[in-house]
């Protein structure tokens, strides 16, 4: 009985470590599926009880302030390590926003240079986008892919993050797949 009561204090003082504190950077994830990142502040007055308040300034360009978020629509939190990037002294670092961090170029992929062909029918060009458009929609259907999807995949190469082959593909191709949706729509 001791030991299993023992054991109890001791899980109990763990878990009360992996919780936030106000400092730490974190990623809320919310019912939808969406995450937002930010450093914990100290809730507003007026809060409601159980709320989290993020500080998103250093974490997404162009906004600045904080967004509280009630503990009914907070599905998980997740604590992240700060980013951290080296000084020029040796042993001292300096704790930066992730948008001064350079976002790393997308691997360029080498890609033989073909010949350019006669311009042709400009119908049967048209008919051939068609046709490479629906190809690339019913590749990356909705709706896994779309509006959506091509935010959190630029979000996610701001971040420094290397987007899967496949996100590529779809990045690289979006408004090729922005005609095959609307043509897929229409018939």
């Amino acid at each position: 009985m001791w030991t299993l009561g023992l054991l109890a204090i001791l899980a109990g003082g763990a878990a009360a470590q992996d919780d936030p504190a106000p400092g730490d950077r974190i990623e809320v994830t919310f019912p939808s599926g969406g995450t937002i990142i930010g450093k914990l502040v100290a809730a507003p007055q007026g809060a409601p009880a159980g709320s989290l308040t993020l500080d998103v300034t250093s974490e997404y360009p162009g906004i600045h302030g904080t967004l509280t978020v009630p503990k009914p629509d907070i599905v998980n939190v997740r604590k992240l390590r700060a980013v951290v990037v080296p000084k020029h002294d040796p042993g001292a670092s300096d704790i930066v926003p992730p948008k001064t961090r350079p976002v790393p170029a997308t691997p360029a992929v080498d890609v033989p240079e073909t010949p350019k062909p006669a311009p042709a029918d400009p119908k049967a060009q048209a008919e051939e986008e068609l046709k490479k458009a629906l190809e690339m929609y019913a590749k990356f259907p909705e709706p896994d892919w779309g509006p959506e999807r091509r935010n959190a995949i630029k979000l996610k190469q701001y971040r420094g993050q290397l987007p899967t082959p496949l996100e590529r593909e779809f990045l690289a191709g979006y408004d090729l797949w922005e005609k095959g949706r609307e043509a897929a729509k229409k018939k």
